[in-house]
């Protein structure tokens, strides 16, 4: 598939100042990441549900400047459908805005971004209308598209997300917050925005660090996401979703309002996983995928909800019907090792420290398997910034020093999240959009509040997995 915005999902660490560090054994000095917030002590519940479910916000003033973190967060209880209640009924309007307000904006903003020429019929000649009617026909072109695409994989999709969706669908109308709500019509939204992931593809980089490569030897697992502009930083939403009828299969994911897929998540039963768009120089764009089998992110869901350890994951990935190429990294508390999955329609092959370079093009540090931004072969070749980065911080490389490395690859504008598998800790950056959809003051910096320029929140998963 040819028609795709590029989306950089990196494993991610954080934020970092204009100061600088020692002088390393490779010669470069490495900006000092920003500081770094307990997230509990900077989150105010304010909504509860009667299913025990809740919504909050994380706010921290970050300096005298006015500068700040917000972010949201959910704990939704219960099964998929109580949890699709609970979250429609805490944040209709959150939601309303979100799906059709700021995605019918920029839906607007990429008419000319979208190259359609690997499209099939009648998807291809569906888009080909972009061009021909501009960006004021566009809301209602990608949503004919998008509906396409999810009546093309719906024999494909778990029945627990379908149920989900249209739970929150029925929270947002039992809410009384949204005139004239129909359930109908926002389940069927639901469903159609939740297939952005599919039609808008997703570029990354990823990677996970262990034995010798971390200081106890214990695996860092690391995920940035770049997106560019968009409504995507400001309504960022930390959700745990957990069943106490289903106790270990709490989950953490970082994601968007209304969306039930996984672009960037951790598990309390001991998964993380990273995720990167497959590209090589030699395809000019992705590799081969077509439009019939389970959404790449429902499956990165359904890995994270119930592989209890990376080989149930990677052998999940190896049955399902896969649809488009990417590179999926999975790390797990019982090995404290991470693999990269090359996962395509046609295979998906697990690789490690020792055999990831043979298809990524990029030198083998032992204990580290990673995949950076560009294309693979990596363009960057053997001296690029994330090799060179991870090279110098190589038996020492902590959520900490991974803020400085993501910082060094510029990476991760829209957020980054890094697993300590060890301490069971998370770090979170998000990014930042002035009115213009900039990362940065409407007078200052475009690139200072980019995830990777940014403060980072420190979350306990043992307080996540409780509710706290």
């Amino acid at each position: 598939m040819a028609f795709q915005i590029l989306l950089c999902f990196l494993i991610a660490l954080s934020t970092v100042t204009l100061l600088f560090a020692a002088t390393t054994k490779s010669g470069v000095s490495y900006p000092v990441p920003g500081a770094t917030f307990d997230a509990k002590t900077y989150t105010t519940w304010s909504k509860f549900h009667k299913s025990g479910s809740k919504k909050g916000e994380v706010f921290v003033p970050v300096d005298g400047s006015g500068d700040y973190i917000k972010v949201y967060r959910l704990d939704l209880v219960g099964d998929a459908k109580a949890r699709g209640l609970a979250q429609g009924s805490l944040m209709p309007l959150e939601i309303a805005d979100f799906m059709e307000v700021q995605m019918n904006k920029y839906f607007a903003s990429e008419v000319w971004n979208i190259d359609v020429s690997g499209a099939p019929q009648p998807l291809r000649g569906i888009l080909e209308l972009l061009k021909i009617k501009g960006a004021k026909a566009a809301p209602g072109i990608f949503r004919q598209a998008l509906d396409w695409v999810y009546q093309n994989e719906l024999q494909y999709l778990p029945q627990n997300l379908v149920d989900e969706m249209d739970g929150i669908a029925e929270g947002m109308c039992s809410s009384k917050l949204l005139p004239n709500c129909n359930v109908t019509e926002w389940g069927n939204t639901l469903k159609a925005i939740n297939m952005v992931p599919e039609l808008i593809r997703m570029a990354c980089t990823a990677y996970g660090a262990w034995g010798k490569a971390t200081p106890d030897s214990k695996l860092v697992q690391i995920r940035a996401l770049d997106f560019g502009g968009g409504p995507f930083a400001n309504h960022t939403i930390v959700q745990v979703n957990r069943d106490p009828n289903n106790p270990g299969n709490a989950f953490a994911s970082i994601t968007f309002p209304g969306m039930v897929g996984v672009i960037t998540g951790v598990s309390e039963n001991g998964i993380g996983v990273s995720e990167k768009v497959w590209m090589t120089y030699d395809k000019i764009s992705l590799q081969p995928g077509h439009y019939d089998g389970e959404p790449d992110v429902f499956v990165l869901r359904d890995i994270l909800e119930k592989s209890k350890n990376k080989a149930e994951a990677e052998a999940y990935m190896q049955n399902v019907k896969r649809t488009f190429a990417i590179w999926v990294g999975v790390g797990d508390y019982a090995t404290q090792t991470f693999d990269l999955v090359a996962y395509k329609e046609d295979s998906s092959i697990v690789y490690n420290d020792v055999t990831a370079p043979s298809m990524t093009g990029q030198p083998f540090i032992e204990n580290v398997a990673y995949v950076d931004k560009h294309p693979q072969p990596s363009g960057e070749g053997p001296t690029g910034t994330l090799p060179t980065a991870l090279s110098d911080f190589h038996g020492n490389i902590t959520l900490e020093n991974t803020k400085t490395i993501l910082k060094y690859h510029q990476t991760g504008d829209l957020h980054i999240a890094a697993y300590n598998f060890g301490d069971k800790e998370m770090y979170v950056s998000i990014g930042r959009i002035n009115s213009e959809g900039q990362y940065g003051p409407e007078d200052g910096d475009k690139d200072s509040w980019k995830a990777y320029n940014r403060p980072y929140l420190k979350f306990n998963l043992e307080d996540l997995w409780k509710g706290r």
